[in-house]
Parts: structure tokens; sequence; C-alpha cells
């Protein structure tokens, strides 16, 4: 997949996305000689749209048609060979999953979307024939996929995703839990890889993790968590660090602290920061050293001092899978594990857009965005107006983009 700049992208089944299925679709049609006798028709129905792409309704339709060399793309329900009905944003992060990453990637990712939304949430009926037609719905689909951006409407996003009771939660306590975010054999998966990382670079944590494995690459896109930490930090957030740790039976390694380095007192009362805490393993009891956190804490807006009363804190405790996320600097240290073994744990920091970047990201070269969607490039800071002016003056293709993300 070749990335596009932040002028080309639009909003899914928006009606310049649909003219740009029309024009590329035929352009195929012209191009490839094995369309010009199939006959064929596709129908894809979404519910729970969102309110300015379609108002006063809640369901959108689109359509193609093919018969012997002839194209019909346009709104509307139709008869179909395949037919797809879906919730709008189930559909969308289908839509952005890129084939350029691979079969094993696409496979993985599919079978995350599925534990997210129920195995029924995203229904095909009919079937695809091989040959010219798969081949060209392909090559539609990565084509899209380029230029599908992430939902702007971001109250409509967390309501979609049911996150509004967490995104009351954060900013009211300064942190919130998503029970089981991935799947089992997702985490099983991550423990064992995040536990040779680690151990081969330090003996309790390592960072720039992103880098180092493509299933690192789909956990920081995780659009429940994103859609959360945006909530706090802004839809604009750039990814800021991912780290792992490794924690043996013993007193916890990280002391009670803030995530708000280098940030002068009193914080301001917008989040800068926040911070997804992924658990790898069960943490069941007090005996695993989970983190503990003091509810309402980021309210102080100071980092905490010796001598402070933290009587009122509670260790987070969360199935394998789920997902710890914390912002504005609430207060908060890593717990004493009196278990065998040793807990494994992910880290990704979420910056506000103007917050610098702790992982050192220069190698994320074109590779990376070749096998990711557009909401990867947000989060590398590529589509913001930061550092991008020069000698003809600001980016003003960024600013406007930039601005429809402006919401939280």
């Amino acid at each position: 997949m070749v990335p596009v700049s932040v002028e080309d992208r639009l909003e899914f089944v928006s009606e310049g996305w649909i003219d740009e299925a029309r024009r590329f679709l035929q352009a195929e049609l012209s191009s490839r000689a094995g369309l010009a006798t199939v006959r064929f028709s596709l129908c894809e129905v979404f519910t729970d749209i969102p309110p300015h792409l379609a108002e006063g309704t809640t369901l959108v339709s689109w359509y193609l048609k093919i018969a012997n060399g002839h194209l019909e793309v346009a709104i509307g329900d139709i008869p179909a060979d395949l037919r797809v009905v879906a919730p709008y944003q189930v559909a969308l992060e289908f839509a952005q999953i890129v084939y350029a990453a691979g079969a094993e990637s696409i496979g993985r990712q599919q079978r995350e979307l599925r534990h997210r939304f129920g195995a029924d949430a995203f229904k095909v009926i009919g079937t695809v024939p091989d040959g010219p037609v798969r081949e060209m719905l392909n090559a539609l689909h990565e084509h899209m996929t380029a230029r599908t951006m992430e939902n702007p409407d971001h109250a409509h996003r967390a309501q979609a995703l049911g996150l509004d009771d967490a995104v009351a939660q954060l900013s009211e306590l300064g942190y919130a839990v998503l029970p089981q975010a991935i799947s089992g054999e997702f985490a099983d998966e991550l423990c064992a890889l995040t536990a040779t990382e680690v151990t081969r670079h330090h003996p309790i944590t390592t960072n720039g993790l992103m880098m180092r494995d493509r299933r690192y690459e789909e956990l920081v896109l995780h659009s429940r968590v994103c859609t959360l930490a945006q909530s706090a930090i802004g839809q604009n957030m750039i990814l800021g660090a991912m780290s792992g740790t490794w924690k043996m039976p013993g007193p916890g390694a990280i002391p009670l602290h803030a995530d708000y380095p280098l940030v002068r007192e009193p914080y301001p009362e917008f989040g800068l920061i926040a911070v997804a805490v992924w658990a790898l393993q069960d943490w069941d009891s007090t005996e695993v050293g989970p983190t503990w956190v003091l509810p309402g804490s980021h309210r102080m807006r100071r980092a905490p001092r010796r001598g402070d009363d933290v009587s009122g804190a509670v260790p987070v405790l969360m199935p394998k899978g789920s997902v710890l996320l914390m912002s504005h600097g609430i207060w908060h240290w890593q717990g004493d594990r009196s278990r065998e073994g040793a807990r494994v744990a992910i880290h990704v920091t979420y910056n506000r857009v103007f917050v610098r970047q702790l992982d050192d990201f220069s190698v994320v070269d074109e590779t990376f965005f070749a096998r990711n969607p557009p909401a990867f490039s947000t989060l590398m800071g590529r589509d913001d107006p930061f550092g991008k002016s020069s000698y003809r003056g600001h980016d003003g293709k960024r600013f406007a983009y930039a601005g429809r993300f402006t919401q939280t």
C-alpha cells in the first residue's frame, strides 16, 4: 500500500469516499481485461453512522455493479451477489486493515476485531468469485484503506465502542480499565515476546518496543484504547513511547510517581500524557505486584511528595488481556510481588500533539507506513503541522487536517 498525503484522506462512506471508489473501479475496469464479461454486484449496509454523514438517518448503504464492462457505483441499497451488514464503526475498523501487512497480520487483526465486537458484528452474505473480481476487490480495499481516515466524531466513536463510562471514569478518577481488550491468545503472544525483549536488553525494562515486532504496531493502534486516551489528551495525539517491564518477586521497582516528566507545577487542567498498561497475565491479587493508583490524585495537579497520604490507593486487578489507562498525572506505583515467576507488562505512552516523544522513532521508515492505516501516520506525528513549516510558510494542508480532529 502506498500512503497518501493528508489532503487525500476521506471519511469512510462519505460522498468523496464513494466518488474515489468509483474513479478507481472505473480505472480497474478499463485495465483488467478479465472484467470485460463479468457480472457482479456488492452492497454494503452500515448502521449507527455518525450524524454528520447523513442527517435524519442512522443507516447508510452503497453498492457497486459490474455488467459486461459497465460500472455503476452509488449510494443506495440493492439485492447483490455479496452483501455486507455491520455497524459503521465496526466496518470502519475492518476497512482499516492493510492487506500489505501480510496474511499472518491480517488473520490476527481479524481475530482481534471478532474478539472486540463479537463474531456476528460483521455479517457477510454471499461469496466473492476467484479470479478478476477478487483481484479487483482486493485492489479496491487497499486503495481505499490508504485514504480512509479515522471517524473524526469522537463522541460518536466513543459511544459506538462502548466507552462512555470509561471516558467519564478517566476524567473523574484519573484512570479506567478496559477488561480483556485483547484476546487471551494475543496476550500470550505478547507476553512471551515482551519477556524476551526485556530480558535480553535490561533486567527490568526496555523501551522502543514498537519498532521491534509487527504485533506491537497493531497494539498501539487499538481503537478502544486510542479513543479513550484521546478523550484526555486530544484526537491529534502522538505515540510517545512503548516499553516493556519484567518484575520478579520482591519490592516494587517503580516507586510512587506521576507520568509527567519535566512538567512544571501546577500541572495544566488539560491532559498532557496518557499511559496504557497492558496486563499480559491475570492480575488477580496483590501477590502479582499490580499497579497501584490513587484515584482522584490527578486533581492535585502536582507530583507526589514524601509524606503524602496515599491511604486511599487501590491495586488495579484485571484479567489477562486487559488494559489500565491513566492520565492527567495520576499518582501510581508498581506493587510488591510475592508470586513466583515474573510479571510481564507493556506500557504505551500517548502524548498530546505538542509534547515531545521519549522513544527514538527515527528508524520508522516508509515500510511501517505502507503496512498501516493513516491513523498510524497520525500517531507518528506525520500528519500534524508541527515541524513542517519551511521557507514556503506554514503547512496549510496539515493545519486543515489537524483542525478536523479538535473536538476533545
